[in-house]
C-alpha cells in the first residue's frame, strides 16, 4: 500500500490537498450562509408574526368600539322614556311598549367577551359605567315603585334622574375615549414595527 502511495507523484497530492480545502471551506461557508438566512428568516417570520397580532387586535378594538357605542347608546336611550314619564307626558306603559319596541342593535355579550379577552385593561372604566347605569336605574325603580301605588308625579325625581343621566353620558364618553386611546396606542406601535 505504501509503494502505491509513494508512486503519486507530488502535483497529484497538491491537487487532492486542494480539493479537499476547497471542498471544507465550500462547506463552511454555505453552513454559515445557511445560519444567517435562518437567523434573518426567524427575525422576519417575528416581525410578521407581531405585525398580524396587531391587525388582529386593532380588528377587534374597532369591533369593541363598534359593538360598545351601540350598547352604550341603547343603555343611554333607555331611560329617555321614563324621563317623559316623570314629567307626566307618558303612562310607564307608553314608556315600556317604547322600549319593547326597540330593535335591539348591539350584542353586549360580545362587548364583554371581547373586553375580557383582549382589553382587560378597559375593564375599570366599563365598571364605571355599568355603576352610573345601576344608579339610573335605582332611581327609575323607587319611582316605578311610587307610581305602581298611584303617585304619578315624578318632579322630585326628575333632578336625580337627570343628573344620573348626564354622568352617565359622561362615563361612557370616558370609555369610549378609553377604547380611542387603546387604539391609537396599537397603531402607533404598529407603524414602528412597519
Amino acid at each position: 500500500m505504501q509503494e502505491v502511495i509513494s508512486q503519486i507523484p507530488a502535483t497529484a497530492w497538491t491537487a487532492i490537498v486542494t480539493a479537499l480545502l476547497t471542498s471544507m471551506l465550500t462547506f463552511f461557508g454555505v453552513a454559515y450562509t445557511n445560519h444567517s438566512n435562518n437567523k434573518r428568516l426567524k427575525i422576519q417570520l417575528e416581525h410578521e408574526r407581531k405585525l398580524k397580532q396587531d391587525d388582529i387586535i386593532r380588528e377587534r378594538l374597532e369591533e369593541l368600539y363598534v359593538e360598545s357605542k351601540k350598547y352604550m347608546s341603547a343603555t343611554v336611550m333607555y331611560f329617555f322614556p321614563y324621563l317623559k314619564v316623570m314629567e307626566g307626558e307618558l303612562t310607564f306603559n307608553q314608556a315600556l311598549d317604547t322600549t319593547l319596541e326597540k330593535k335591539r342593535e348591539h350584542n353586549h355579550e360580545r362587548v364583554f367577551l371581547i373586553m375580557d379577552m383582549y382589553f382587560p385593561e378597559l375593564r375599570q372604566t366599563f365598571t364605571e359605567v355599568e355603576a352610573q347605569r345601576d344608579v339610573a336605574h335605582d332611581i327609575l325603580h323607587r319611582y316605578k315603585v311610587r307610581y305602581k301605588t298611584g303617585q304619578i308625579d315624578g318632579a322630585e325625581f326628575i333632578p336625580d334622574f337627570q343628573d344620573a343621566l348626564e354622568l352617565l353620558t359622561v362615563k361612557t364618553s370616558q370609555f369610549e375615549r378609553h377604547v380611542s386611546s387603546l387604539s391609537r396606542q396599537i397603531t402607533s406601535r404598529s407603524k414602528t414595527l412597519s
